[in-house]
């Protein structure tokens, strides 16, 4: 129990100090980094979702709870993204990313009903160009982090089948930075800085059904959720012949929507040796289209309203995973992963720098004490990213043309500490 408390106090700390994630693992913003355990697989879990982690996966599997469980973990991401073109080449600096995820679930009346609660950061993007390279007008630096809590029941109604249901609170904190061009002859680039949050509700829900010992589907849907976000523009440095002062600040207000989120997934098991499992998933992304960004106070650079045009498409994903029992107390994990991407090449631009990937996983389960009641999921994994040129019309008006070659690779280590009361 010491061991719990001292992870507990690390994962508190990750959660108020470094909740800040980068959209490098799945589709357009997401970062399924929800548990090591899964994780290690691919992600692919609905079908099975054993664990406390099934909050973030299918909540119908926790009515397999025979015990009260809580799960602490975090994932620690490591992208490199380079760019190639017009005679530039340039890294962005992106260091590595904590995205954290804490559970708590139990049985309430043995194996027909249970609840849960998970906290997970499962959307976000933090980076940063060179603040006189290629993208200065664009973007230079940015950050966004997407918490969500998600409080779940599951009813068992028939001893082969589950249903669950979720409620999620969505909390939105993001930056966004980049130079103003030189107006006048003479004179020096000036600053954007554009700080917002705000909040949404949305909801899960998910079927469990165990077709017989050795075969199972599941289904997941999580709905659409539209966060309203308030803010403030901050400019700076600003020719005063055209803008009339130096500076200028602006409240602000927009919305932008989480996608739905469809999964289905196939598992097979054998007894409790080892198990396979397919998922497949698809994403509501053209959700995300125009934002509409409306100042309170309208500026002669930037007029009253800022459109931040976007016309993402649908994606689907592909998850195969498995795990086996090398020892009672050792499970060996592995799987692989592919990702379409949603950001099509006419609004490309580098703060979500992305092509289709594809991903491998492996990892381990260890536990130890008595009933191996307390365990550890490790899970490592590395996506590849298919090649993106792009040749756009982004940034074109400003000046700094982000057309060119993208490169990128990230590498993920993820890790739960688990105890079982």
């Amino acid at each position: 129990m010491k061991q719990f408390a001292v992870i507990s106090v690390f994962i508190l700390l990750c959660f108020c100090k470094a909740t800040n994630a980068v959209a490098q693992i799945a589709s357009g913003l997401h970062n399924p980094v929800f548990s090591a355990l899964a994780l290690a697989q691919g992600n692919a879990f609905v079908a099975r979702a054993n664990d406390a982690s099934a909050i973030s996966f299918n909540p119908a599997g926790l009515t397999q709870l025979e015990r009260p469980q809580v799960s602490l973990g975090a994932g620690f991401v490591l992208p490199s993204v380079e760019y190639h073109g017009n005679g530039i080449s340039e890294d962005m600096d992106t260091g590595i990313n904590t995205i954290p995820n804490l559970y708590f679930a139990s049985p309430i009346i043995g194996n027909k009903l249970a609840a849960g609660l998970g906290i997970t950061v499962p959307y976000g993007l933090k980076g940063k160009w060179d603040e006189n390279g290629f993208s200065r007008f664009v973007i230079t630096d940015f950050d966004l982090s997407i918490i969500n809590i998600n409080p779940t029941i599951t009813f068992q109604p028939f001893p082969f089948v589950s249903i669950g249901a979720g409620f999620d609170y969505y909390y939105a904190d993001s930056n966004q930075e980049s130079r103003i061009p030189s107006f006048v002859s003479g004179t020096p680039e000036g600053f954007r800085d554009l700080e917002m949050h705000g909040d949404a509700y949305g909801y899960n829900a998910g079927v469990l059904c165990n077709i017989t010992p050795q075969h199972s589907i599941g289904i997941s849907f999580r709905s659409k959720a539209d966060i309203d976000f308030d803010g403030k523009l901050k400019l700076s440095g600003l020719p005063r012949a055209i803008a009339g002062s130096d500076r200028f600040a602006s409240d602000t207000n927009t919305t932008a929507t989480i996608p739905e989120m469809l999964s289905f997934g196939y598992a097979y098991k054998q007894g409790n040796l080892w198990s396979i499992e397919a998922d497949f998933q698809w994403t509501n992304w053209s959700r995300f289209d125009v934002l509409e960004i409306d100042l309170e106070s309208p500026n002669p650079l930037v007029g009253a309203e800022v459109n931040d045009v976007r016309e993402w498409h649908d994606t689907f994903g592909f998850a195969l995973g498995g795990e086996y029992k090398l020892y009672e107390a050792v499970k060996l994990r592995g799987g692989y992963t592919f990702h379409e991407s949603p950001v099509p090449g006419e609004t490309f631009e580098p703060s979500v720098p992305q092509s289709s990937r594809h991903a491998l996983f492996t990892g381990l389960g260890y536990g130890w004490g008595k009933s191996l009641n307390t365990w550890i999921d490790l899970a490592y994994g590395v996506v590849f990213y298919e090649n993106r040129n792009v040749n756009n019309t982004v940034g074109d008006a400003l000046g700094t043309p982000i057309d060119g070659h993208y490169d990128s690779i990230t590498h993920i280590f993820a890790l739960n500490f688990n105890y079982r009361f």
